[in-house]
């Protein structure tokens, strides 16, 4: 039965608030096809999620620009309630991913500004950086913000740490960051179930404590050392898949934190991922994108490729 946006919010109710900080990347999705750009970005949607559909204790910490773009996701952060107080402006145009509609009505990445200043600078943390996360019940952040040389001295001050592998993360990445991680997020849309076993067993035995493996509309699956649970998607209206898969995450994130064990973990992640569907962009909020935005795309990618037709 297809669940509405109120059973999706009262299902959520139920979890406890969660305290969580996204550090590295931010960017907004400009929708080509409506001329309008939505902030975004794995660590700033955690942050956001955490806050808006958990009513959680949220911060971001990463590298903006000063353009209006950047003085847009700013201005979103404070109205929302999440905490920006170690954000760096940096001068230079903020990280921006576009996005168009194909022919049969999918959104799909066409190009970006190559992450904006966020492409020649990498986050360093310093002392008052990690005392300020040390609030925080968990960081969480991913492979793309490249905060893995700062693992190490996050976890030492016992904060939990989980990372998003998404789809590009290397054997060595995995094994050389799993000691440092508590809950590690893979996409294996594209992988077998026999795939999906072998990288979820993998990611435990290097030392992650929890491994989870998105499938798509095959529904996600958890490893632990001791047992592995699968769970479904739930049902929805769908009005924008952007960003499901982040509170997918935001989800689990929530639900462990208040102690359940991973099968619920994977119920509350699906309900979020599906309340995420719900809205525009990854948690609405969008701006005007116009021709200053258009001016960014610098980086194309190619269209996939389309099967013979039979």
């Amino acid at each position: 039965m297809t669940m509405d946006v109120d059973d999706l919010r009262t299902a959520l109710a139920a979890v406890p608030p969660p305290s969580l900080v996204g550090v590295g990347d931010n960017v907004l999705d400009c929708y080509l096809h409506e001329d309008l750009a939505y902030p975004g970005g794995n660590a700033l949607n955690v942050a956001a999620y955490s806050r808006l559909f958990f009513g959680g204790s949220a911060a971001f910490v990463g590298i903006m620009g000063d353009d209006r773009f950047a003085d847009h996701v700013r201005g979103v952060l404070d109205e929302i309630g999440v905490d920006a107080a170690r954000v760096r402006r940096v001068h230079g145009a903020n990280g921006m991913a576009f996005v168009a509609l194909d022919d049969d009505g999918d959104r799909r990445f066409v190009a970006s500004n190559r992450g904006g200043v966020q492409s020649e600078l990498r986050l360093r943390l310093s002392e008052v950086d990690h005392e300020y996360l040390a609030r925080f019940a968990r960081v969480h952040t991913s492979v793309y913000s490249s905060l893995e040389p700062e693992l190490p001295a996050i976890a030492e001050r016992g904060t939990r740490v989980s990372f998003d592998y998404s789809d590009d993360a290397s054997p060595e990445v995995i094994r050389s960051t799993a000691p440092h991680v508590d809950v590690g997020f893979f996409s294996g849309g594209g992988l077998s179930d026999a795939e999906v076993e072998e990288l979820g067993r993998y990611a435990v035995r290097c030392g992650i404590g929890s491994a989870v493996v998105t499938l798509g509309a095959r529904g996600s699956l958890a490893f632990d050392a001791q047992s592995v649970h699968r769970t479904g998607i739930r049902p929805v209206t769908a009005v924008d898949a952007l960003g499901a898969g982040d509170a997918f995450l935001t989800g689990f994130l929530a639900a462990r934190a208040a102690g359940a064990d991973l099968g619920d973990c994977l119920d509350v992640a699906a309900t979020s991922g599906a309340l995420a569907c719900t809205l525009r962009g990854a948690f609405g909020y969008p701006v005007h994108a116009g021709d200053d935005a258009r001016a960014q795309m610098l980086r194309h990618y190619p269209a996939p490729e389309r099967r013979a037709s039979t």
